[in-house]
This record gives C-alpha cells, sequence and structure tokens, in this order.
C-alpha cells in the first residue's frame, strides 16, 4: 500500500511543464506571472466572502456562500500548481488539487440549483422599494391619527377639568350657602330651647326638661356640625398663604396651647430630633398636627399617652416610596385596616373616644386630607389595634 502511493507521486519519470515552452522565457513568464494574478484574486475572494458572511449574521443561504469561498480558494491552489509543475513534475499532486476543486465546485452547484426555488422567493429591489413606500404612508397615516387623537384626547380632559372644576365650585358654593343659612334657624331654636327651660322649668316634668334638654343639645351639635361644613368648603375656596415654617415652633405653640388638656390626660408629646423648615400654609399646617395630636391623645387608653411627632427622610409607603415625610404616632387603641379609607370621610367616626372624653363631629381627619391636598401632598396611616397608629403626611407646596 504504501509502495503504491509512494509511485503513484513519484515524478521521476516526467518531465515538468516547463518542457512544452521549451523553456522560452517569455512564453514562461507569461503564464507564470498571468497565473500569480488569478492566484491572488483566488485566495483574496473567499477572505471578502467569509468577512461579509460573519459582519451579516441575518444572511440567507450562508452555506452557499462558504462553498463558493472553498470553490474559489481550491480554483487558486491549481493555478499554484500551474505554476509549481513547469519546473517540478509533481502532475500527481496536481491531479489531486484538481480532483478537490472538482467536488467542491460539483457540490456547489447542486446546492445552489437546490436553494435556486428559494432564492426567487425573496423580493427584488422594486418589490423591497414599494412595500418600503407602503410602509412609509402606513406610518405616516399612524402619526396622523396619533396625533388627531392626541389632540381630541387633550380636548376632552380639558373638558372634563373645567366641568370638575365647575362641579368642585358649585359644591363649595352649595355649602357655604347652605351652612350659611342653617345656622340662623338652628341658633333660634338652641335660644328657644333655652328660654322654655329657663321659663317653665319648674312647670315641666322630669321627662319635659329631659326633652328640652336634649333639644338643646342637640340644636348645638347640629350647629356645629353646620359650622364645620362651612369651614370645610372655605377651605378649597380660599388661597394658601405660604411661607416658610418651623415645624418645631409648631410642636412648641401646639404643645403650649394644649398644656391643661395634656396634663389632664398624662399625655406627652414627644419629638426625637429636631425636624427641618417647610414652606406651607403655618396656621393650615398648625391645625393638621393639632388634629392628629387631639386625636392621638383622645382615642388612647393608656394609663400614659404618648404622642411621638417627627420627619423621615424616606419611606415606602403603600402607594410607593415617599421622601420627606412628617409623623405623628400614638400608643392609643389602634384602627382596623378595612376602615383605614373611611376615617376620612366627612363627619365619620368609627368609634367614640375612650371614656370621659368630648365626643367631635368626626370631621377632624376630613379637614387634615383636605388641607393636606391643597398642599399637593398626601397621607396615609399604619395602625396595629391596641398597640397605636402613626399617620404619615407629606407637603408639596
Amino acid at each position: 500500500m504504501l509502495q503504491a502511493i509512494t509511485e503513484f507521486f513519484n515524478s521521476e519519470n516526467f518531465m515538468p511543464h516547463g518542457h512544452c515552452f521549451l523553456w522560452q522565457p517569455d512564453i514562461l513568464w507569461l503564464h507564470v506571472i498571468s497565473d500569480a494574478g488569478i492566484v491572488a484574486a483566488y485566495f483574496l475572494i473567499p477572505f471578502a466572502l467569509i468577512y461579509f458572511v460573519i459582519k451579516r449574521k441575518d444572511l440567507p443561504f450562508q452555506t452557499v456562500f462558504l462553498l463558493f469561498g472553498a470553490f474559489i480558494f481550491l480554483c487558486g491552489a491549481s493555478h499554484v500548481m500551474d505554476i509549481w509543475v513547469l519546473w517540478h513534475a509533481d502532475y500527481a499532486f496536481q491531479g489531486l488539487i484538481l480532483a478537490l476543486t472538482a467536488i467542491v465546485s460539483i457540490s456547489t452547484f447542486f446546492m445552489t440549483v437546490k436553494l435556486i426555488p428559494q432564492a426567487l422567493l425573496l423580493p427584488s429591489p422594486a418589490q423591497l422599494a414599494k412595500v418600503n413606500e407602503e410602509l412609509n404612508h402606513a406610518n405616516h397615516q399612524l402619526e396622523i391619527l396619533y396625533k388627531q387623537s392626541q389632540e381630541s384626547g387633550q380636548a376632552q380632559l380639558l373638558s372634563y377639568t373645567k366641568a370638575l372644576e365647575r362641579s368642585n365650585q358649585e359644591l363649595d358654593d352649595f355649602a357655604y350657602i347652605a351652612s350659611h343659612d342653617l345656622k340662623e334657624p338652628l341658633r333660634g331654636l338652641h335660644n328657644h330651647a333655652s328660654f322654655l327651660l329657663e321659663d317653665y322649668q319648674g312647670k315641666l316634668d322630669k321627662d319635659g326638661v329631659q326633652r328640652l334638654q336634649r333639644l338643646g343639645h342637640l340644636s348645638h351639635r347640629m350647629e356645629q356640625l353646620v359650622d364645620d361644613l362651612l369651614y370645610f368648603s372655605r377651605l378649597g375656596r380660599t388661597e394658601l398663604a405660604v411661607q416658610e415654617t418651623d415645624p418645631n415652633q409648631i410642636i412648641h405653640e401646639i404643645d403650649q396651647m394644649m398644656e391643661t388638656f395634656l396634663r389632664e390626660r398624662n399625655a406627652h408629646i414627644v419629638v426625637p430630633k429636631p425636624m427641618p423648615s417647610i414652606v406651607c400654609d403655618k396656621p393650615r399646617i398648625t391645625e393638621v398636627f393639632r388634629n392628629l395630636i387631639t386625636n392621638a391623645v383622645k382615642y388612647n387608653d393608656k394609663k400614659e399617652r404618648i404622642v411621638e411627632v417627627g420627619f423621615l427622610e424616606n419611606v415606602n409607603a403603600p402607594h410607593g416610596k415617599e421622601s420627606n415625610i412628617f409623623y405623628v404616632k400614638d400608643n392609643g387603641i389602634g384602627i382596623e385596616k378595612e376602615f383605614y379609607e373611611e376615617i376620612f370621610r366627612i363627619f365619620k367616626r368609627l368609634q367614640n373616644p375612650v371614656s370621659g372624653e368630648e365626643t367631635g363631629t368626626g370631621a377632624g381627619l376630613t379637614f387634615v386630607k383636605k388641607i393636606i391636598d391643597r398642599h399637593r401632598g398626601r397621607i396615609w396611616l399604619e395602625s396595629k389595634p391596641g398597640k397605636g397608629t402613626t399617620f404619615y403626611f407629606t407637603l408639596k407646596a
């Protein structure tokens, strides 16, 4: 076997191809230079094809490109052998190169024939240009529709906003007029009940006296409700008088103003660390803190009632992350989670204060939320029944 291979590649019995040219220099070098030029081109073209295939990963029929590259490279190798055999009679090796070139070229042919139907399905440049034109037209139409819908949406939103503002203004006007007009008959009712009680107390039995007292109490409470309704309407009507405010000073003033109220209930206001200054309507924010502190004391059954007022830079609120947050925390009776929203409804009291505390109208937290809304802030709470409640709020006026 080895001897047969050796004999196959033995070139001693052959003459170099240059003898066919009689070693005439001009003919010899014409062939050498021409073959060298072809070799250079045939060796460079495959590298260009490989580079193109590598850069275009989405290119269809990549196998055909690679086969063409191999075919062209082998054609170049055959021309190298043409130059070689001019001086060396290695015709067996040249024949192997030509055979390999034939195999690759035939494979390339069959692969090309197989892919021709698929290639014919590819769109022509004219078809691509037409599709691109249609896409541009469709995109232009979509832009027009989007612009029209945006303009229509803005107009509709503006209309809704104006209607909402008008509705809110009408509600505020109604609340103001209704509360103002109701106060006079209520005051008269209360006064007449008082006069009857003074003038006819000796002539009335115990049940009659109690009924008149009850009438006076109810009319007085109704007047308080009307006052709260009037105040609530004013909260939405008056402009905020914003100024730079020190919340530490506000808490100090509230502590002094409520000194007796706090002492009688063994309650203490605690500020863990100084709070930063803010820009707000000072009287309104004072009312926010006063309402929250009053509720924290009234709805508290502990022997020592602690109200903590402070400031936090960041908090993960139920609606998302918030920054620059004030809070009022107590150790009171707490609030069930199902009532977190309901407590902000006007005149809504979920439970009475602890024994001995005066019952309010249930409008305090409504005022608090309204004031904070006017400052473009938010208010929310966390609570554990029996453990206490923490009200958080932000201010962005």
